[in-house]
């Protein structure tokens, strides 16, 4: 498991805040790969199309509607994988 799938945001974030001498939280310093894999966990870099496209999938799993959908094994094919 990663490190970031096997901690929540604000454990990553509180382990890397900087302070100032006051107390008062200034900054936040994580490694680029740690960010970007934050970022893309998240969904963060997503466009607000594509999160609409998952927020609809979401809801046609719950409906029950898969008409939509290929199994892993298709999209594999489908692919060329």
């Amino acid at each position: 498991m990663s490190y970031l799938t096997s901690m929540t945001a604000e454990a990553i974030l509180e382990e890397n805040i900087r302070y100032d001498r006051g107390g008062k939280p200034v900054e936040v310093v994580i490694p680029y790969e740690e960010f970007i894999d934050f970022i893309e966990t998240y969904g963060l870099d997503l466009s607000d199309e594509e999160k609409a496209d998952l927020l609809e999938a979401q809801a046609d799993i719950k409906a029950g509607r898969f008409e939509n959908f290929v199994s892993a094994e298709e999209a594999k094919r489908q692919l060329g994988i």
